[in-house]
């Protein structure tokens, strides 16, 4: 079922892999579901050859072909949906390619800077005032998509990309559950790279991502991003994680948070209610944000 609020105009670009050049011989970066190629793209038609990204999404067991053939289904038709989001703050698709792997790849822009994860174990200082800019980007692009009736479902600071021109786009929007639902082994929604901003009720047996769960997530890297420190920097493993989650524990212990600014603290707080229906709104963050940034 498509999201309301998207016409989709734009076609789904199916680009041969032979238009498309690996920079490296390994992945440029790997984790989650998949691998992130560095390719040259370059078209017979264009003299100027452009750096582009190719997600693939790493499959292990290749014999379960029902449920293979569906994810393909799925990713192609969410490409499809993908490839006429037009907004600032999500990362724009150029097509799919095949060949990389048993899976469809996504084409999307190359992030100079990489994920906002590998951005904050970086030795930086960010003032208050970019820290909110930033705040206010990861916003805008979430508004956008829950506007367009479209449920992130994996937000985590590695799924936060950085351009050369310090611009947040938010990426693999609904990904993590349309590997779930094919039915294949090898995926798994309480993957060890996103547990960490999971919210509680994600926990539940058949439970599917909310607009509320994005929200909470939301709130675990606007925590991280003002402490330093990852949600649940304590426990190691995602097993304990998950197991710390289950009895009720907190994603942030009270020390992490001395410092910070206690209404900006009290806010993001609010996004981690273990009420869903008391989170905010991705438009009332926006406004917060914005009257924040008027104090300064």
């Amino acid at each position: 079922m498509l999201p309301p609020n998207i016409i989709l105009k734009t076609p789904l670009i199916e680009i041969p892999s032979g238009e498309l050049r690996k920079t490296k011989e390994i992945p440029n970066y790997a984790g989650g579901f998949g691998d992130i190629w560095e390719c040259i793209w370059s078209t017979p038609s264009s003299n100027s050859p452009v750096i582009v990204a190719i997600k693939v999404v790493r499959v292990t067991d290749t014999s379960q072909t029902v449920p293979l053939e569906k994810a393909a289904w799925n990713m192609r038709r969410e490409a499809h949906v993908w490839a006429n989001l037009k907004d600032d703050h999500v990362l724009s698709l150029h097509g799919i390619t095949n060949d990389f792997g048993v899976l469809p790849a996504f084409v999307s822009s190359w992030m100079t800077k990489g994920s906002l994860e590998s951005y904050l174990k970086e030795p930086i200082s960010l003032s208050t005032s970019q820290k909110l800019d930033m705040s206010h980007q990861i916003a805008s692009g979430l508004k956008y998509l829950h506007e367009c009736g479209i449920v992130h479902g994996d937000l985590t600071p590695a799924n936060v990309l950085i351009n050369s021109d310090d611009k947040l786009c938010l990426a693999d929007f609904g990904l993590s559950m349309i590997l779930v639902e094919s039915g294949n082994p090898t995926f798994n929604s309480c993957h060890a790279g996103n547990v960490r901003w999971m919210a509680p009720e994600m926990v539940e047996e058949q439970a599917k991502p909310t607009m509320p769960a994005d929200i909470y997530s939301y709130g675990c890297i606007m925590l991280q991003l003002l402490c330093g420190e990852q949600p649940y920097i304590w426990k190691i493993q995602a097993i304990h994680v998950m197991a710390a989650i289950v009895r009720g524990g907190k994603p942030f212990k009270f020390d992490q948070l001395t410092g910070i600014d206690q209404g900006q603290k009290q806010y993001w707080l609010e996004c981690l209610s273990t009420d869903s229906g008391a989170r905010p709104k991705v438009q009332e963050i926006i406004a917060f944000i914005e009257a924040e940034r008027q104090k300064l």
